[in-house]
């Protein structure tokens, strides 16, 4: 450990005696305990730079020894001895899940120039160093506002004194002004804390010395101003300004032009395909041609193909100059289909978008049964014509492990995948296994009809808490792996069951698996980020969500799935910005404005959370939806709004135990607490049997924990909040959770110590104070340490 930091340190205004285990600010002194001392010298030993957990368990408790609770206890009283938050730090900086960072740097005596003992603030100016007290004065922040206010000045006076026809003397006035004031704005700044004799600096607490800097540079500023103008005209008086040199006539005007984003030359998009006649059917083969086409293309070496959710954004046969601006590529494919009973019609057309010439153009006009052999033909024309914005060795896109089934077991398949598309509800998903179950039932031995069926299953899951379904899911995903193992959507379905039976190991094996077989699997890619968040790798998880978006920009669920990230790492205004890219995607995204609405709703931003629900309800009235909604309603308490809000979320999805939590709790605290009790047994049996699918699954145990507590059984709560929080140590909800239990047994001391962690994890202060269970604390000095000001 550094000597001269045990000698004693400053941190900003305050100062810190290690040895002593004392803590000075300017109006009061507290003791540190020696572990939460350790941990602050471990961590300004390092200033401005990451210590993990372990590091710090490791050096202060020793090998094996303390605890990720002792540690942010101690982190906890370093914050309330410096008057720090975690929300807005000043000192120590949180890294969730992975450690702390001191984020100002020590100032040891001997750096400070003196030897006295006294906290930091002394009057005498050989206390501190020539750049220190320039900081310490507002100097440096005078000099950079002057100089902003001072150019935006002479900028706004060149443009409107031009517009106006003012006297060209003007502008040299204004401009000789600016630059006169700056060194008076200086010596003000620097002499308006001149008193006694000598230069000295308020015994401020750091918030009153920044409100006091601010100050300062104001005055300083303004006061530079006015002097600089009297100067300036007694200048111009006696002596007189430098008149500046006529301009000359008729200047050609100034272009300034601002290029796009570069449209690279090998960059392909392939546009929906008109049906020409109408038909359902025809829809089917246009949709999964374009498809199709999109997914060879995507495996060229050096072909940036864009996505599906960024082509179908545009209407069949748009304009060239549209497709060239929305989606930025050198070249797209459109085209028509059109079906005449057993023969179909294809027109496919390649684009310049530059131009609007075409490339190519060809009509294929056969039997219905050729349909594969047109695909592949479509590919083949499309790659041969890029060849030149293609590199050399470019293979041949034929390589798909994929055997193409007979075609009405295609359309089948095809009309399955479109409806698992549509919207996550029962109906829906029971439609897609309708034609997954009926395209096997002609061609068994399908294996990407096995593989959507598999995935529809896990998906179906969560709405019916129907165990079947995940052995379904078993048989399903077992017999495609067995017909083709070097199928991608295999391994992406597999990976989704895994997932869903806490297998977390076994699910990024399958989804690495499928990147192998086709690196630009944005479902792979996903799944990557997800399992790597359940497994506590959330720099992995990050990358692999942020490359997935890189693929695919017009991809909505690639955003969705980075906002969950965020949402789930407590990092709220983060997955807000995500969702509105969502939405912006796709304004009729029920699960973007749900998910947007969430956010908000726990950023603490009611007031925006509302418009967000009520416009995913009108889109789809989807019981998740209600559910938050009525949350909000909840924390707002507006309790009558909140019990209707979860009574049709129940209504919805029955078997949901945590809307049957959510309406439990609304219930209790309008005091029905008969039917509240009711709703808490129905919600345990119901989240008793999700956790028997997924025992690994830390919401579904902190979920029965807290059904648990309400039904007046604290020990087993004890047991289940304990197991979730050794699966997800860094997770914000998990020590909420563990908070609400405790001061469900009486332990108020370690629910505040929990709520502590809680907030340092990332969870709303808002929402803390706004807790309807924690109402009667809103005046404890503990409570509003931690929650911040009640309204």
């Amino acid at each position: 450990m550094d000597s001269e930091l045990l000698k004693g340190f400053y941190l900003n205004d305050a100062w810190v005696e290690p040895l002593k285990g004392d803590v000075r600010l300017r109006d009061r002194s507290t003791h540190l305990p020696p572990k939460a001392m350790e941990v602050l010298l471990c961590l300004a030993s390092q200033p401005c730079k990451l210590v993990t957990r372990e590091a710090l368990l490791q050096r202060v408790w020793g090998e094996g020894q303390g605890s990720a609770e002792a540690l942010g206890r101690a982190v906890s009283d370093i914050r309330h001895a410096l008057d720090d938050h975690a929300e807005n730090p000043v000192f120590v900086q949180t890294l969730p899940r992975r450690g702390y960072r001191l984020i100002v740097e020590p100032e040891t005596e001997s750096r400070a120039g003196g030897s006295t003992n006294t906290p930091a603030g002394a009057d005498a100016l050989s206390d501190y160093g020539l750049l220190d007290n320039l900081r310490r004065r507002g100097v440096i922040q005078t000099a950079l506002a002057y100089l902003v206010v001072g150019w935006l000045v002479i900028q706004v006076v060149d443009i409107l004194f031009d517009q106006l026809h003012v006297p060209a003397w003007a502008g040299t006035f204004v401009t000789v002004l600016v630059i006169a004031g700056f060194p008076i704005a200086l010596l003000l700044s620097w002499f308006l804390e001149f008193r006694d004799g000598r230069a000295v600096v308020d015994p401020l607490s750091p918030k009153d010395a920044r409100r006091r800097q601010f100050s300062r540079t104001y005055l300083s500023v303004i006061g530079a101003f006015a002097i600089a103008s009297v100067a300036v005209y007694l200048y111009d008086s006696n002596v007189g300004l430098p008149m500046p040199e006529p301009p000359p006539p008729d200047p050609a005007p100034a272009r300034l032009d601002i290029a796009p984003p570069p449209v690279q030359d090998n960059s392909i998009a392939v546009l929906p395909f008109m049906n020409l006649d109408g038909s359902t059917e025809t829809q089917i083969f246009a949709h999964g041609l374009v498809d199709d086409v999109i997914t060879r293309l995507s495996r060229v070496p050096g072909l940036l193909v864009a996505s599906r959710g960024d082509a179908f954004s545009l209407e069949p046969n748009s304009a060239s100059e549209r497709v060239r601006k929305r989606l930025r590529v050198a070249r797209y494919v459109e085209g028509s289909v059109q079906m005449n009973g057993e023969r179909i019609r294809v027109i496919v057309q390649l684009i310049d978008s530059d131009t609007g010439f075409h490339v190519l153009s060809r009509r294929f006009d056969r039997p219905r049964e050729d349909f594969f052999d047109i695909r592949d033909e479509i590919t083949e024309l499309t790659v041969a014509n890029l060849r030149v914005a293609l590199p050399p060795d470019t293979r041949s896109v034929f390589d798909l492990a994929s055997a193409d089934p007979s075609l009405d077991v295609y359309v089948l398949y095809r009309r399955g995948v479109e409806a698992a598309r549509e919207v996550d509800n029962e109906q829906a998903l029971n439609v897609a296994l309708s034609y997954y179950n009926d395209a096997l039932a002609i061609d068994p031995d399908y294996a990407a009809a096995h593989a959507g069926k598999c995935s529809v299953l896990v998906h179906a899951y969560p709405l019916t808490d129907d165990a079947s379904y995940i052995e379904q899911a078993e048989t399903s995903c077992a017999r495609a792996l067995e017909l083709n193992p070097n199928l991608d959507v295999v391994h992406v379905a597999l990976g989704q069951l895994y997932v869903a039976t806490g297998r977390y190991p076994e699910a990024e094996t399958s989804y690495l698996r499928a990147l192998d077989i086709d690196p630009n699997s944005v479902a792979a890619l996903t799944g990557i980020g997800g399992v790597s968040l359940l497994q506590h790798k959330p720099e992995k998880a990050e990358a692999s969500l942020r490359r997935a978006i890189g693929l695919h920009p017009g991809d909505w669920s690639a955003y969705n799935a980075l906002g969950f990230f965020f949402f789930r790492s407590g990092r709220y205004a983060e997955a807000a910005e995500q969702y509105r890219y969502v939405v912006a995607l796709d304004d009729r995204n029920m699960v973007g404005f749900r998910n947007l609405g969430t956010a908000y709703m726990l950023g603490g931003d009611f007031e925006s959370a509302a418009p967000a629900f009520q416009r995913a309800i009108e889109i789809q009235p989807d019981p998740l939806a209600y559910s938050n909604l009525g949350l909000m309603y909840y924390y707002l308490g507006r309790m009558d709004d909140a019990i209707a809000a979860h009574r049709r979320a129940v209504e919805l999805a029955p078997k949901d135990h945590l809307a049957w939590s959510n309406l439990g709790d609304a219930l209790w605290i309008d005091g029905q607490r008969e039917e509240a009790r009711r709703t808490f047994e129905t919600a345990r049996t119901l989240a008793s049997s999700a956790l028997q699918v997924n025992p690994n699954d830390p919401g579904f145990l902190m979920d029965l924990a807290w059904i648990t507590a309400m039904l007046d059984q604290p020990a087993e709560a004890r047991r289940l909040i304990e197991r979730a929080r050794a699966l997800a140590p860094g997770d914000a909800y998990v020590y909420y959770y563990d908070g609400l239990i405790w001061l469900q047994s009486g332990d108020e001391s370690a629910a505040f110590e929990a709520f502590s962690k809680a907030v340092d994890q990332g969870y709303s202060r808002k929402m803390l104070a706004a807790d309807p269970q924690l109402r009667n604390l809103r005046s404890r000095p503990d409570f509003k340490r931690i929650a911040g000001p009640v309204n």
